[in-house]
């Protein structure tokens, strides 16, 4: 059975590995400084869609006011801190936490922050692009999820961008802008494997992140947001620290001064694959243990489709996001990690990765 355990102030408690309950680990992709492990199940659950899947129309009411209309037969999960940044004279948006909407459903979240200062304007009723929050502003927003001030990341933006060089006080779109072709590249470089339903993320082979989605469908939807503008702003960044060199990855391999054939040159390239490989996987192993505290914040229910979910905040040594469970049965869940971990050097050794 899944492990949720109560502590003493009623708030649940689970780990990482349950988390990823199901899900095996796929073979490890590597570009630059980023490197994805996919997680893949043979779980899927139609039930829950995503907006980029239903075609949702988004809209602003007012400022700090986000809301979408869920026209499917599905139950709609906004994905932890998605964005929508529009060519129209609007206030762009992003949310502070994740949603749910029922099927056919219509809501609104006074919770949303602004991420375009100084703009005005309200995003009429439509379908735009979907992105989530660079990582670097992620933590910050779960932080303000609960306050109703639209202007709540407009310091935490300037400060972001200033980290890039970028002008624009409180303007995510000056950063969007400044490295369009750097994102875009992430997008096309990772491509998602079959049965894929999440990802554990690394950077310079450290783990930054690990998702989850709750059905292969809704994670091809939302992997492009996932690695252009949130991990792949954080691979940028490490490329920028490290004055643009490439990342360290020696193998261990010994190569011979000469290679006899077309066989052995790929089994050498095999076994650098394979090494690099378990050097990434050796990073996630003691992770798989560590607790989460599950913050319980909302529960949505809709008979129709049969789900009943709750939303809960989840914090650990090394992480801080949401995931969303439908009764012990985690569907969703985003969990970038804390900035204080991306930035820590100490990595120890631990047992065999499993999952």
């Amino acid at each position: 059975m899944p492990f949720f355990r109560k502590t003493r102030d009623s708030r649940l408690k689970t780990t990482i590995r349950e988390v990823l309950r199901g899900c095996e680990a796929g073979r490890l992709q590597s570009v630059g400084y980023m490197q994805v492990i996919p997680l893949v199940s043979d779980l899927n659950d139609d039930r829950f869609v995503s907006p980029v899947q239903c075609d949702a129309d988004v809209y602003t009411t007012s400022y700090g006011t986000l809301g979408f209309r869920n026209s499917s037969d599905s139950v709609m999960i906004v994905p932890c801190h998605a964005g929508y940044v529009v060519k129209q004279h609007a206030q762009d948006h992003a949310m502070a936490h994740a949603g749910v909407v029922a099927a056919a459903g219509d809501r609104r979240y006074d919770t949303a922050a602004c991420i375009q200062a100084s703009q005005g304007g309200f995003i009429k009723k439509g379908s735009y692009r979907m992105l989530i929050l660079p990582h670097a502003l992620r933590e910050h927003a779960l932080q303000k999820r609960g306050e109703k001030n639209y202007q709540k990341l407009w310091d935490d933006i300037s400060v972001f961008n200033q980290r890039f060089g970028v002008n624009g006080q409180g303007h995510l779109e000056y950063f969007l802008k400044a490295f369009k072709k750097e994102l875009d590249e992430f997008v096309a470089e990772f491509e998602c494997v079959p049965r894929q339903v999440g990802a554990i993320v690394l950077v310079d082979d450290r783990v930054v992140g690990i998702e989850r989605a709750p059905s292969h469908d809704y994670w091809l939807s939302i992997w492009p947001s996932l690695i252009r503008e949130c991990y792949g702003s954080l691979a940028i960044e490490a490329a920028k620290a490290n004055g643009d060199r490439a990342p360290d990855r020696s193998p261990r391999v010994q190569l011979p001064v000469e290679i006899a054939s077309l066989d052995e040159l790929e089994s050498l390239i095999a076994e650098i694959a394979s090494q690099e490989d378990e050097r990434a996987r050796s990073t996630v192993r003691e992770l798989l243990d560590e607790p989460l505290d599950l913050q319980y914040e909302e529960a949505v229910s809709d008979r129709r489709v049969g789900a009943d979910v709750s939303i809960d905040t989840a914090t650990s040594e090394h992480f801080t996001g949401q995931v969303i469970r439908d009764g012990d049965k985690i569907v969703y869940a985003s969990l970038p990690a804390t900035s204080a971990f991306v930035k820590s050097q100490e990595w120890t050794r631990a047992e065999p990765f499993s999952i």
